[in-house]
């Protein structure tokens, strides 16, 4: 598995924070989030929660993103690997699609 500078994701991206966790919710690297444990333990309940939700109900096994925003915030989430994922918040919802396409180059 290639190493991810997530500084530089996070800065590249134009996002405001980055996480970096495995599917157990474990901190693997962290950019100016607080409580990382704890925003990363409940990303992967949502992640694992969404992956089942696309098996079960869609028919379907690639959950590889999931987008979560609100009227001014907005979270991009992104499998990195089989065993790690990326996650990139911003303080912008128009930042979606230079997040996505940033993150979309880590893809699987």
């Amino acid at each position: 598995m290639e190493e991810i500078n997530l500084q530089m994701l996070v800065e590249e991206s134009e996002a405001n924070k980055g996480l970096v966790f495995d599917s157990e919710g474990h901190i693997i690297d962290s950019y100016n989030v607080t409580n990382e444990h704890n925003v990363a333990a409940m990303l992967a309940v949502m992640i694992t929660m969404s992956h089942e939700f696309f098996e079960d109900v869609l028919e379907s096994d690639k959950l590889n993103q999931l987008v979560l925003n609100s009227n001014n915030e907005l979270v991009v989430i992104n499998k990195y690997s089989n065993k790690h994922i990326v996650c990139l918040i911003a303080d912008d919802v128009s930042k979606v699609a230079i997040m996505k396409l940033t993150l979309k180059k880590l893809a699987l």
